[in-house]
């Protein structure tokens, strides 16, 4: 009985810190309309990009050749040096047996030094880590996410919804998929990846 209370104490302490990150991130969406509920409002849609609403009728953003959506975020004045999460939930039409990369769907981003509409000068190219649809059966929804430190001059980001292709390897007209999106700031990498593995599981 002993064993188990000192366990119980010892734990608590994680379980508040992890309940207090989820809970106070919940509130810092920096994304407009990240689960397309209000169609394509504040999103840019280029190419064969559109909103479209499932069988359940939940909303999702979905891309086709080369088509994709983006938004520009404009950061808070104490941005720098903190931690962008980008993180959404995406599933794909198309898994090619050989793994190439064509027609999944991947977040993707900038750092810009400002964010009016013709754009503002690239400080970092927000890629790689786990922000490419890891799914091995097509239609199957995962997490996927990426951590980035907001570099010294970074008043914007540009968040994109994107497919992604191999070299010689065209687009086929399958479609990626792409709901429950956030863009988060955290103060240290251990809470993003605390929080992305919350919403991970």
């Amino acid at each position: 009985m002993m064993l188990k209370q000192i366990t119980r104490f010892t734990l608590m302490p994680l379980w508040i810190t992890v309940i207090t990150i989820f809970a106070s991130a919940q509130t810092d969406n920096l994304l407009l309309n990240p689960k397309a509920n209000d169609g394509s409002n504040n999103w840019r849609a280029f190419g064969n990009a559109e909103v479209e609403q499932s069988d359940d009728g939940d909303w999702r953003f979905v891309v086709r050749n080369r088509g994709n959506f983006y938004q520009d975020v404009q950061l808070p004045d104490d941005a720098v040096g903190k931690y962008a999460l980008l993180i959404g939930r995406v599933s794909s039409e198309r898994i090619d047996p050989d793994g190439a990369i064509t027609g999944l769907p991947y977040l993707y981003g900038y750092m810009m030094d400002g964010a009016n509409p013709r754009g503002g000068r690239i400080l970092s190219y927000l890629q790689g880590q786990q922000t490419l649809c890891w799914a091995k059966t097509v239609n199957e929804w995962v997490t996927v996410y990426g951590i980035f430190e907001v570099p010294d001059g970074t008043h914007a980001i540009r968040f994109f919804l994107s497919q992604a292709e191999r070299k010689d390897v065209p687009q086929n007209g399958s479609a990626a998929r792409f709901d429950d999106l956030g863009l988060y700031l955290f103060s240290t990498k251990e809470e993003a990846q605390a929080f992305a593995q919350i919403h991970k599981t």
